[in-house]
């Protein structure tokens, strides 16, 4: 299996983000805020995708790319992370000022959904 570097990981992420209508970055926020506070919110559960093992059905596109973010995230070092981080903030503001909001409030106790499904992480 060929390693992408970490460059190259973050060019799809933020392809990605570019390509992701506003309900998916909804979606994603509170599994961004989750890896930049580095702590788990809501009573010790974040609402995310990651107990794909237990579904009837496979993963749609956008579950796989968030898959692969937290997986790629974990061996970024701090400047890799912010520069991410940057990139975000210079496509999307408002996601930008959502994210600060939440890592500095916490997320709200509120089910995010992921296309129309609850999915909890362990």
């Amino acid at each position: 299996m060929t390693m992408l570097s970490t460059e190259a990981q973050i060019r799809y992420l933020v392809q990605w983000f570019q390509e992701w209508s506003e309900l998916q970055r909804s979606d994603f926020l509170p599994i961004m805020a989750e890896k930049y506070a580095n702590k788990i919110y809501v009573n010790g559960i974040i609402n995310s995708i990651s107990n794909v093992d237990c579904r009837d059905k496979p993963m749609s596109l956008f579950e796989c790319r968030i898959k692969l973010f937290k997986e790629w995230f974990i061996g970024w070092s701090a400047e890799q992370k912010e520069n991410f981080l940057t990139q975000i903030t210079e496509i999307d503001s408002t996601f930008a000022e959502k994210l600060n909001a939440e890592l500095q409030n916490g997320v709200p106790h509120e089910n995010h959904e992921v296309n129309g499904e609850i999915v909890l992480e362990d």
